[in-house]
């Protein structure tokens, strides 16, 4: 009887445990049958080490990944503020939100690619209000007239500089399509045509060369707001400029002050990242340098990472960290107009570009760059750039050794007509012997 009943036992349990697993089984069906793909990842660990900060919100939780962290927590507040101005202007009510919020739930669950904590109702109070909280910041910000005399974020310098890093994290996003159906609900007697992804173009503007960038005509593909960017920054729709064919070999490129010796001249041309020409000269866009560009980077070079199609910012980076290994390669692109440095400090903007590459593992067939790279390495072996490159060594020493005040300048020239003068003496003293 007792073996009867353990069998009894095991057979329950089996039966629970099989009950269990297939109710896992179901909901990996329901999540992977769903023809959107995730596209809003955890940054690996690896390269989350490398830069902690640049992957960490630091004001304002957006989707679930980040939503516990007890610091951002003063914001909750603020996002229902956000929802009940939202609902003053709309002239819509609590419910219909809600109905339109729950077509989006499974989209939205399958964008991460991290199952969510949350329950249900917390899943969609969590959708509701950060995809309010977005469409009212986009608004105030384009709306000057809109925002309260009180408002915390837009009369708060470093509350912003804080709010627009962490909405370029790529953990810290939210599908693009919730706030853009949200924004249907506004009248559009305020729009005025005014699209959604206006309203993103100019609340991203200090972004890169955001600003410095049309805005593409068809960006509906954009799933959140890091591929947003790099859309708007890729070679085919910044520049019109179609994909090449890569190299087979990849080699870096010398810094930039190494090549300026080489004869290398650098000037800057247009603002699209991938307008890169080398013809004796190296021509680069200008890029806006500033306290957001390492984020930007940092966020869409782990998207890159993460799966997507192509790796072309990473290239960028690359080539970009080829030619910058000290604060004097950044002097030098500084002063041909390729950086425009807002950070300040030559060094600091070293530092972050000899940083960004940390971690990235890149097949030589990605880069987008590497034939340009490999045309530029090729050009500094033979004697007559070599001998451009001695000749301007050279001017480089005489203007550091003798020409960086007044006082070497004289002694240079007060040396040199001495020793005019004693080869004079010399040669008049040798024709008077004969």
């Amino acid at each position: 009887m007792a073996f009867a009943s353990d069998e009894a036992g095991i057979a329950l349990t089996e039966e629970t445990l099989a009950s269990k697993i297939c109710r896992k089984l179901d909901a990996l069906s329901a999540h992977t049958s769903h023809s959107y793909p995730s596209c809003i990842y955890r940054v690996p660990e690896k390269r989350r080490k490398a830069n902690e900060a640049a992957y960490t919100p630091r004001l304002v939780s957006i989707g679930p990944l980040h939503r516990e962290r007890g610091q951002l927590q003063g914001m909750e507040l603020y996002k229902y503020r956000c929802l009940q101005n939202f609902l003053n202007r709309s002239k819509i009510n609590l419910n219909s939100l809600l109905g339109f919020i729950t077509r989006f739930e499974l989209y939205v669950r399958v964008c991460y690619r991290d199952t969510s904590n949350l329950t249900r109702d917390e899943f969609l109070e969590m959708i509701l209000l950060d995809g309010i909280f977005i469409v009212e910041l986009f608004l105030e910000n384009y709306f000057s007239e809109l925002r309260e005399g009180s408002d915390i974020i837009f009369n708060n310098r470093w509350m912003w500089s804080d709010l627009l890093h962490d909405m370029l994290l790529l953990e810290n996003q939210l599908p693009i399509h919730v706030p853009e159906g949200l924004l249907d609900f506004v009248d559009h007697s305020l729009l005025k045509g005014i699209t959604f992804y206006d309203l993103a173009h100019k609340f991203f503007k200090d972004v890169c060369n955001t600003e410095k960038l049309p805005l593409i005509e068809s960006p509906g593909d954009a799933r959140h707001f890091v591929e947003f960017l790099l859309i708007h920054h890729s070679p085919v729709r910044s520049c019109g400029i179609r994909p090449i064919l890569r190299a087979a070999k990849f080699e870096y490129t010398h810094s930039a002050t190494k090549l300026r010796q080489a004869g290398v001249k650098f000037c800057a041309e247009g603002s699209c990242l991938f307008n890169v020409v080398f013809k004796n000269e190296l021509m680069l866009p200008s890029l806006i340098v500033n306290k957001w560009i390492e984020t930007f980077f940092w966020n869409i070079i782990a998207f890159e990472q993460c799966g997507y199609h192509s790796k072309d910012i990473t290239s960028y980076v690359i080539l970009m960290d080829s030619l910058i290994n000290t604060p004097d390669d950044v002097v030098l692109l500084v002063n041909r107009g390729i950086i425009k440095n807002e950070l300040g400090e030559s060094e600091a903007i070293a530092d972050i570009f000899n940083n960004l590459y940390k971690e990235v593992v890149t097949e030589t067939d990605e880069l987008y760059f590497a034939n340009l790279c490999y045309n530029v390495n090729v050009y500094s072996p033979d004697s007559f750039h070599e001998l451009k490159s001695k000749c301007f060594r050279w001017r480089v020493m005489l203007r550091r050794d003798y020409f960086s005040n007044p006082w070497s300048f004289i002694s240079l020239l007060a040396g040199s007509v001495l020793l005019i003068l004693t080869v004079i003496q010399t040669v008049c003293s040798i024709l008077q012997v004969k």
